[in-house]
């Protein structure tokens, strides 16, 4: 999933931490998963905007040495080391260029300005201004830009835009009402103007197929909702007990067309004999699904914020590890975490026991589905975009529907208790009835079935 790259960069005190706490109206941390990572030097945050995904960057600050904790050579590694990342990946769409609101621009400023340049590769970036501390002015921000022009064009600093913002409250003096969403909607119009696009023109949304499963109840439907934006998922299936009955939903958010599959999972830890029969017949449907459609991107698992159950693990297994062999990257969902004061916190806590129950991932979402809780829903859905957009960068995973179902017959043995298969012509009528398929392909696969239960695992 493509997502705008927005790199935060200026002299160190200028407020750019600040300015991103604007664009989010609230205060954020950082965000992070296994693919790309913060580092001691850079934080990433995830906004969502008019259905579009922005990563920003926070970089570490410039300076001449005075307030500065890392030092100009060691920022600029860190500005081309992150430069160089996102354009291996999806590209660097902006440069925010933060400086305080001056009279006169400073060869100090020069510098900074220069070195924050000379840290970019040979890319093509667009650069704009975000002036700080604009409640300093004593003219219209429209008046000081146009009478330093002579000043900034002779110091080479020349950018693409620019939005004079104060990040005080409305309350702080002077009492100004409006002050703060007037700073917020001019920084959005900016970067919203002047970012790079996300896709050549004319080109379409990329296509993106999410498998999302876990047991009924766990919040499944809110989480497609949440990706939405909208509601789309209104009724979740019945799961009386059986694998992998599906419901797609299809929608386009930004530059892509989603398709998801929202999966029910097995309910128990064991199961009976028909019920494993039921999810044979379940798998073939899901497996000749996702196939028509081109394969799957990402497995979303999801999971309530509770102790880990051995339900959860054998559903981690179904999916992950029978159903796609490990090839598909899979990221954890964590629900229902409304009561965590910081819903990061639940991570923090639980990422090592996940770990030695043997369920890994490559990235993670702990996320409420209460749209009612404003600032957790919003902070929700900037979680599971980074997600997305962390786990895009694979290629798509195709089942193979014959040599799966052995293998998933096999495995799937160990969720049984008691009772076989159907025998010959049953089992061939069983898959032509409740598989859907043609008889030729019935008696076919009924033989693989048949002959993978005396096969050595």
């Amino acid at each position: 999933m493509v997502a705008y790259n927005i790199v935060f960069a200026g002299e160190t005190g200028v407020g750019k931490s600040s300015l991103i706490n604007l664009l989010f109206d609230l205060e954020v941390s950082p965000t992070s998963n296994d693919i790309l990572g913060v580092t001691e030097g850079r934080k990433r945050f995830i906004a969502v905007q008019e259905s579009n995904v922005y990563r920003l960057w926070d970089t570490p600050g410039l300076n001449e040495g005075t307030q500065g904790t890392i030092s100009t050579y060691q920022v600029m590694k860190e500005l081309e080391s992150l430069f160089k990342e996102l354009d291996s990946v999806d590209g660097v769409h902006l440069l925010v260029f933060c400086f305080r609101f001056t009279k006169y621009f400073t060869t100090g400023l020069q510098r900074v300005f220069e070195s924050v340049n000379a840290s970019i590769p040979n890319i093509q970036v667009p650069i704009v201004a975000a002036v700080t501390h604009a409640d300093e002015m004593r003219q219209t921000p429209e008046n000081w830009w146009s009478g330093t022009e002579s000043q900034r064009k002779q110091k080479g600093l020349i950018f693409g835009g620019y939005a004079c913002v104060s990040t005080l409250e409305d309350e702080d003096y002077p009492p100004t009402p409006g002050r703060r969403e007037k700073a917020k909607n001019d920084m959005w119009r900016l970067i919203m103007k002047h970012a790079n696009p996300l896709l050549p023109l004319g080109s379409s949304p990329k296509e993106v197929n999410v498998l999302l499963f876990g047991q009924t109840g766990v919040g499944k439907s809110s989480v497609v909702n949440l990706i939405a934006g909208r509601n789309v998922a209104q009724v979740s299936p019945d799961a009386e007990g059986c694998t992998m009955s599906s419901t797609e939903y299809r929608f386009v958010v930004g530059a892509h067309h989603f398709r998801i599959w929202d999966t029910i999972g097995l309910e128990e830890p064991m199961v009976e004999m028909n019920t494993y029969f039921n999810a044979i017949m379940k798998a073939l449907q899901l497996i000749r699904r996702v196939a028509a459609a081109g394969g799957i991107n990402l497995l979303l698992f999801c999971m309530p914020g509770r102790r880990v159950t051995r339900t959860i693990q054998s559903n981690y297994r179904l999916f992950y590890e029978m159903l796609c062999e490990g090839k598909v990257p899979i990221g954890l969902v964590i629900t229902y975490l409304e009561r965590e004061k910081d819903m990061e916190d639940w991570w923090v806590r639980n990422s090592r026991p996940l770990y030695d129950y043997g369920i890994k991932s490559v990235g993670h979402a702990c996320v409420t589905g209460l749209p009612d809780l404003q600032e957790k829903y919003a902070l929700s859905r900037a979680a599971i975009y980074g997600l997305l957009t962390d786990c895009d960068r694979y290629g798509r995973y195709i089942m193979p529907r014959d040599s799966l179902l052995r293998r998933l017959v096999r495995n799937m043995e160990m969720f049984v208790m008691g009772g076989s298969l159907p025998k010959g012509e049953k089992l061939t009528q069983a898959l032509m009835t409740r598989g859907g398929l043609k008889e030729e392909d019935a008696r076919k696969l009924a033989r693989c079935l048949e002959d993978s239960e005396h096969e050595p695992t």
